[in-house]
């Protein structure tokens, strides 16, 4: 999916699976399993469609066509992200897991609850050949396990960024290569392009909390206490109303009553759609709608992510997806097979390729000495999302908050904040937020135990 996808997992919540997993007993026996002495066949999962789907396609084949004779991938589409942690759940309780799972940034705590995998780092500390500085800083802090190194191995990455219709802020007499720098700024310009020129001013993505998530983390400020679930305690409820935060929701508010900025509700598409087709000026969303809201390249300009505070924590955390190796039920053989494909698909030239065909940011730092990643990074606009990925510090806010209720309370704090939109209270509504939010965190924790 070449605009990152937020998975809606309003159907099953991340507690009734977890409560599915601990009741069940590991997976079946590797009797039937290939050994290391003939060929291996690895099973693997996704939630690629379109032209990622068909990138992905290219890729297994390629890996199948070097390996032949020794690993097989076995890929399949389970469907939404949803669709696969469902599918996966039920797997576990029948011992059918398959070998690699490729699940989406926001299921991390559930896979991590899970305990059904094999951190990432048990093959990579025994490989001297793996590269540990290949992922920019903020990709692995992301994915990190609780006992240092990767749970999982990164695939998929993207950030929200800043897009700038050209035309529409050059009316409006400012400058699209000098763009603002903090949401404050933003929200400025967007009144004057509102006032210049007719069309809105700004739109944001709307779809779930990401949006909230990202200018607390482009603050400096955790999402969810404490410390984002990066210490050694879980996650126990959200931090919805620092100064920080009243401040930019206030802004964001100001903008929608008065009708500067396009609501476009959970239809991405709507935003991108107004965004390219001159209804709108600017427009903060994901990395990865580059290629929908400007298919020419030349129309928009791609900016940083806008600030809400200056502090040096502040950063904006990372989407996408990851690559899961099972554990249980899978034999040695069938996991360093696993391994050998999820390398592969690390591989700079791999990553290159990807990033090319799908608009998702490259895993590997070495993807800028590749041809085809040099001939990406002469876009200017790919080049400015590189280098924000690259220089997003470390930091525990933009890391992002880790917990297995996500999905759950992404819900709630949206709902919040479309009624803030509409003229209601910022922190009375936020703080309503913040109880509702505990006690599905309080739920989620039981079940994970």
């Amino acid at each position: 999916m070449s605009f990152r996808t937020r998975a809606l997992i309003a159907a099953v919540t991340g507690s009734a699976l977890l409560l599915a997993l601990s009741g069940c007993a590991a997976a079946g026996s590797d009797a039937d399993s290939a050994t290391a002495s003939g060929p291996v066949t690895v099973t693997f999962w996704h939630a690629m469609t379109g032209p990622a789907a068909t990138e992905l396609d290219t890729l297994v084949s390629q890996f199948n066509e070097k390996e032949a004779g020794k690993i097989t991938v076995d890929a399949s589409f389970q469907g939404t992200y949803a669709d696969v942690q469902t599918k996966y759940t039920a797997a576990v309780q029948s011992g059918s897991t398959p070998d690699v799972l490729m699940m989406n940034d926001i299921s991390t705590g559930f896979m991590v609850d899970s305990k059904k995998t094999t951190p990432l780092s048990t093959f990579t500390d025994k490989d001297s050949s793996f590269d540990a500085d290949s992922f920019p800083p903020i990709v692995s802090s992301y994915y990190a396990s609780a006992s240092g190194g990767l749970a999982a191995m990164p695939f998929s990455v993207s950030q929200p960024v800043l897009y700038l219709n050209r035309s529409l802020v050059t009316q409006a007499g400012l400058d699209p290569d000098t763009p603002p720098t903090t949401v404050a700024e933003v929200a400025d310009w967007a009144e004057k392009i509102h006032a210049s020129t007719g069309a809105y001013g700004m739109t944001m993505n709307m779809s779930d909390s990401w949006m909230i998530e990202e200018m607390s983390a482009s603050g400096g400020e955790n999402f969810c206490t404490p410390e984002n679930g990066r210490g050694s305690d879980k996650v126990t409820g959200l931090d919805l109303t620092s100064p920080t935060q009243v401040t930019f929701m206030r802004q964001l508010q100001k903008l929608f009553v008065d009708g500067t900025a396009l609501n476009p509700g959970t239809d991405n598409s709507a935003m991108t759609s107004a965004f390219a087709s001159d209804k709108v000026g600017m427009m903060i969303t994901s990395s990865g709608a580059y290629t929908t809201a400007d298919p020419s390249k030349t129309a928009s300009k791609v900016a940083a992510f806008p600030k809400t505070s200056d502090s040096k924590d502040a950063g904006v955390v990372i989407g996408g997806n990851a690559l899961w190796i099972s554990g249980d039920g899978h034999s040695e053989a069938q996991q360093k097979a696993a391994y050998e494909f999820l390398t592969y698909l690390h591989s700079a030239d791999v990553q290159a390729e990807w990033a090319s065909a799908t608009g998702y940011l490259a895993s590997n730092t070495a993807v800028a000495d590749t041809t085809v990643g040099k001939q990406s990074l002469s876009d200017p606009n790919v080049a400015a999302m590189a280098d924000q990925l690259a220089n997003t510090p470390a930091s525990q806010a933009a890391a992002g908050c880790r917990t297995g209720a996500f999905p759950t309370v992404r819900a709630t704090v949206i709902g919040a904040f479309n009624q803030i939109v509409e003229g209601a209270d910022v922190t009375s509504s936020m703080k309503g937020a913040e109880s509702k939010a505990a006690d599905q965190i309080a739920a989620y924790n039981t079940a994970a135990g």
